[in-house]
């Protein structure tokens, strides 16, 4: 995905397998992170893939890009394409939101290591208030 100061690379190797790159290593084309579908996930991509056809045909292109688009190269053993879509397309706005909630895991453990609040600073703002 390519908008005004944000890109984001996602690419998905064997139906499993799903890479993350964002920003500067996203526009070199780079990936940071790779995780895999865990089964409700692989089925949610499987039936993604399915619903849009994308294997089958490209979808209607658009020249209205306004303030960025979605770049999305499909590639097995029968088809290699590439193909452009704006930001406001539904399917490739759904497999997005889906590929991002996918690639969350990496931050993870970085959430978890945060500080757990202690009710007693919870309770001293309160009285503060």
């Amino acid at each position: 995905m390519n908008a005004p100061q944000q890109a984001v690379l996602f690419v998905i190797k064997n139906d499993t397998t799903v890479l993350y790159g964002g920003g500067i290593p996203a526009v070199q084309g780079k990936t940071t992170w790779q995780g895999t579908f865990n089964k409700e996930q692989q089925i949610q991509y499987e039936t993604f893939l399915k619903e849009t056809h994308w294997a089958m045909k490209q979808p209607v292109r658009s020249a209205n890009f306004e303030m960025g688009y979605y770049k999305i190269r499909f590639r097995s053993q029968e088809v290699d394409q590439t193909f452009n879509l704006p930001l406001r397309d539904i399917s490739a706005t759904t497999i997005y939101n889906f590929l991002q909630d996918v690639a969350l895991v990496r931050l993870k453990k970085h959430i978890q290591a945060l500080p757990k609040p202690n009710t007693d600073v919870i309770i001293d703002r309160s009285k503060q208030q």
